[in-house]
């Protein structure tokens, strides 16, 4: 006599069924937890490969200044007036430092130093809307064009809340947003093309950086003057489904050429 075949209980099929489900969410948990961090470690890479193009542009004007400096009139002293472009550059760079008195109880210096926003909305607040100590418009924060180094009316890029500002917060990774310096060409899409020059700055989307002179130092005459610059590279921005901004920074320390 042929058995009958009995099949799966009710039971059975429920209990394989969550086993099964729980694989499943287990597999898609560890698959968007690899997908977020790569994305995460691709956005940290770029944010450092802005951050080292702004200090490798730092020191390429530094540099350029000091080499040339010995062709120029000694007595040359507003940096308007040089022939050298780049000294007009690093005028205008070591203008935007922030000077500290170094009494007790100031903690301006400490508000640049500890960097950790909260979020990077506030650094974007001007003294119209509340802004606080750690905004970009109270320490004075610049940003250098890459594309014109040589330029210096176009070279350094201000933070100015007063007028219509390319520094903005952004979402995705840190980086300067270049267009084309024809408005003409920009409003038409179809005139963008691969030869056109991308050399003016639209945004400087989460990055910007932020000088601080030195205060104690003295040259050989006894006269009081800035030994060196710290410039204080820096990046805020939010990652893939993040609630909480990532910031990386880095500091550019420049002697002063002017300093014998």
């Amino acid at each position: 006599m042929i058995k009958s075949k009995h099949g799966d209980t009710l039971i059975e099929v429920t209990i394989a069924i969550g086993i099964f489900s729980m694989i499943a969410i287990a597999v898609a948990s560890v698959m968007s937890s690899g997908t977020s961090g790569s994305q995460m470690a691709l956005e940290t890479t770029l944010a450092r490969e802005e951050i080292d193009a702004q200090a490798e542009a730092l020191r390429f004007i530094h540099s350029s200044y000091a080499s040339s400096k010995r062709y120029e009139d000694s007595k040359i002293e507003d940096y308007s007036q040089s022939t050298n472009p780049y000294r007009n550059i690093w005028g205008q760079i070591i203008s935007l430092a922030n000077t500290f008195s170094g009494e007790e109880g100031d903690d301006s210096l400490n508000n640049i130093k500890q960097f950790a926003p909260s979020t990077c909305d506030e650094l974007y607040q001007s003294n119209a809307d509340g802004g606080s100590p750690n905004s970009i418009f109270a320490q004075k924060a610049f940003i250098l064009n890459l594309k014109q180094l040589s330029n210096p009316s176009k070279a350094v890029i201000k933070a100015n809340p007063d007028e219509n500002n390319v520094f903005v917060p952004t979402t995705t990774y840190p980086r300067l947003v270049f267009i084309n310096n024809n408005p003409d060409q920009n409003s038409d899409n179809e005139s963008l093309t691969a030869t056109t020059q991308l050399n003016e700055v639209y945004q400087a989307a989460g990055i910007y950086i932020v000088g601080v002179q030195d205060s104690e130092s003295t040259n050989i005459s006894g006269t009081k003057a800035a030994g060196f610059y710290d410039f204080y590279i820096r990046t805020c921005w939010y990652g893939t489904d993040a609630s909480r901004p990532s910031n990386i920074s880095t500091v550019v320390r420049l002697y002063n050429p002017d300093v014998k």
